[in-house]
């Protein structure tokens, strides 16, 4: 409702709306002058005003009501029942967290979450089976925990993958140098993850040659085809029908309903998820396949079951 009207919250733009209307018609009744003799056009304002006040009834039952319904949506603690985004969230890991689950939960990391203490991440009652941690953005940008982060990660058994922050304005084969500098990549691990969610101002057609530029390149170095990670509206406008070879890491917060259209291999369903050991929120991913396809993505494995992460073959 709320992208219909165009409003953040639908409920008290309308509670509001009333209020206004009625202090416009209770401003508007209050500066009336009786006059002596009613003419035609006093008889109907005497005449008009039943309605002015059935409005004014009707307005402050409908007030009344929509208050009521915010109020019986709170908790015991006073707080609000969760969003739509939030429930979607929580049914999500519940539904990823079932034994019988078609889903693998994962989580993706860089500095921003700061010191994270990885063996409470281990024993957090959601498991997470993979982590995504960011390395490089652009041809010089460095993630200062991702050294730390990718070792830790490691060291607690995570499957985990690296990615590079791909700004559109600046030369893609210095970014791909600056991520292969900075990432070594072994058997395990995932292939080299490319994020891309900015436009570039040399349009469209620039902006996925250099996707594309950088993708080859890590294709070639690592043996393997990279993963893109990327918005849902983002790859729809700008994307679609150019990365179709490589996994796709689709970004979409309002269900699984979002992305039945994308051939997905991982899904970042929330920005919001609580994992223990790390103070900040996550974002929450789901794979679409097990743990042994999901294995066989990760370098130095030969069964690589989906055609979308063959291994290249330099000719």
């Amino acid at each position: 409702m709320s992208d219909l009207i165009g409003v953040e919250d639908p409920v008290k733009f309308l509670m509001w709306f009333f209020i206004v209307l009625m202090t416009v018609f209770f401003l508007f009744l209050v500066t009336q002058k009786p006059g002596k003799k009613r003419g035609i056009r006093h008889v109907g304002e005497k005449k008009a005003s039943p309605l002015i006040f059935s409005t004014l009834l009707i307005g402050a039952i409908i007030i009344g009501g929509i208050t009521a319904l915010e109020v019986s949506s709170q908790n015991e603690s006073g707080q609000f029942v969760r969003t739509a985004e939030e429930i979607e969230a929580i049914e999500s890991l519940e539904h990823i967290g079932h034994e019988n689950s078609h889903y693998l939960f994962g989580i993706d990391i860089s500095h921003y979450q700061g010191e994270i203490k990885w063996h409470e991440v281990k024993g957090s009652d959601q498991p997470v089976e993979f982590v995504f941690i960011r390395s490089t953005m652009g041809k010089d940008g460095k993630d200062t925990h991702y050294h730390k982060n990718w070792d830790d990660a490691k060291e607690h058994d995570f499957v985990r993958g690296a990615y590079h922050y791909y700004r559109p304005n600046e030369d893609s084969t210095k970014q791909f140098q600056n991520f292969a500098e900075t990432v070594s990549l072994v058997d395990g691990d995932f292939p080299p993850i490319l994020d891309i969610e900015e436009r570039s101002k040399f349009g469209d057609k620039k902006l996925r040659e250099g996707v594309l530029n950088w993708l080859h390149l890590a294709e070639a170095k690592y043996g393997i085809k990279p993963v893109v990670y990327t918005g849902k509206h983002f790859y729809d406008t700008h994307l679609k029908g150019y990365i179709e070879d490589y996994p796709l890491w689709i970004a979409a917060y309002s269900g699984k309903g979002r992305v039945s259209d994308v051939n997905w291999t991982f899904h970042q369903f929330s920005e919001t998820v609580k994992i223990p050991g790390i103070d900040t929120h996550v974002d929450g991913n789901s794979f679409n396949l097990s743990m042994d396809d999901l294995k066989s993505m990760c370098l130095g494995e030969q069964d690589h079951s989906k055609k979308y992460w063959k291994p290249y073959k330099i000719k």
